[in-house]
């Protein structure tokens, strides 16, 4: 039966991870799901140390500046998880719901993380879809179309009853069920590829201004802007009230960094600059504090390409 190879196999292969240490804590569960969305597991594994260091309950994570949540996912990427991570915190009032239903009314729990959640730490019988267990399910049936839809469709029925968090941590492009996949001769064929549109170009200016003590102007920027929340150089074009520029601008270099669905490219100048920012959104940082502050991996390029160390 598959939800029998799969179990056997993953209680002999399955990997020794800190999140899933017995008896599965929610909290902890839900940040190790969040942070592995789109992530590496060996890159997760530091960040998720550092995080539960800084932050080690649902109540410290609720009680923390969402300044000091970002600085912690600086480089990480995907930060739209950080601050739904900071906003779920405080929603949920000290407790992390029990069902996969009652997790989805919080921020940021889709129905995987609500699926993870609730299987993983609290024992409910939900099952759970995300890239992997679309790409085995669509290999083992040699589905057709869009196999995501199908494969949450499927997966209900292939629940061992009392054992849903192990199957649905089982999962892995190692094959131990090719007996049953109707897929095993042309595995590349499923899930069906799809066209990925070309991703567009997004340009600006950036300027790296420096005060006599050394200090560097940062801009937060905007909800809704890419790396919303984020601390960045401003953009050249950007009012800097109470600031001023001592001198000209010289270009630095061009920065590029490829997103999900954008390509960026920064162009980076430096100068002079003194005054007090008349704006909370505006900041000078010194160079030792630069890493107490939430840094895209972008801001940290552009920054570096100015001659700043981050």
């Amino acid at each position: 039966m598959f939800s029998t190879k799969l179990l056997r196999w993953f209680r002999r292969e399955k990997r020794v991870l800190p999140w899933r240490t017995e008896p599965r804590d929610p909290y902890r569960t839900w940040i190790s799901e969040v942070m592995l969305q789109q992530t590496r597991v060996d890159v997760v594994i530091p960040y998720y140390q550092r995080f539960l260091k800084r932050f080690p309950t649902l109540d410290k994570l609720a009680e923390a500046p969402l300044d000091d949540v970002l600085a912690l996912w600086s480089g990480l990427g995907y930060y739209s998880r950080a601050r739904n991570l900071h906003k779920a915190a405080q929603a949920a009032g000290g407790a992390l719901p029990r069902t996969a239903a009652e997790l989805r009314e919080l921020p940021g729990f889709g129905p995987y993380t609500a699926a993870a959640v609730a299987s993983l730490a609290f024992g409910e019988d939900v099952p759970l879809v995300d890239g992997n267990v679309a790409r085995v399910l669509a290999r083992v049936f040699a589905l057709d179309g869009d196999a995501r839809a199908q494969a949450w469709r499927i997966a209900p029925g292939l629940l061992p009853r009392g054992r849903a968090g192990q199957f649905n941590e089982a999962h892995c492009t190692s094959c131990t069920i090719r007996t049953v996949c109707r897929g095993r001769d042309a595995p590349e064929q499923f899930p069906e590829p799809k066209k990925r549109p070309a991703r567009p170009l997004l340009e600006w200016e950036a300027v790296a201004l420096r005060r006599r003590d050394g200090a560097i102007l940062l801009v937060r920027r905007p909800p809704h802007d890419l790396f919303a929340g984020m601390w960045d150089l401003p953009a050249t074009e950007i009012k800097l009230p109470g600031v001023r520029l001592r001198g000209p601008l010289t270009e630095k270099g061009v920065v590029e960094q490829t997103l999900t669905h954008r390509q960026v490219r920064v162009t980076v100048k430096a100068g002079r600059a003194s005054g007090t920012p008349r704006s909370d959104d505006l900041r000078w940082v010194g160079p030792n504090a630069l890493h107490q502050l939430g840094l895209s991996s972008l801001a940290r390029k552009s920054l570096r390409k100015a001659g700043i160390a981050c």
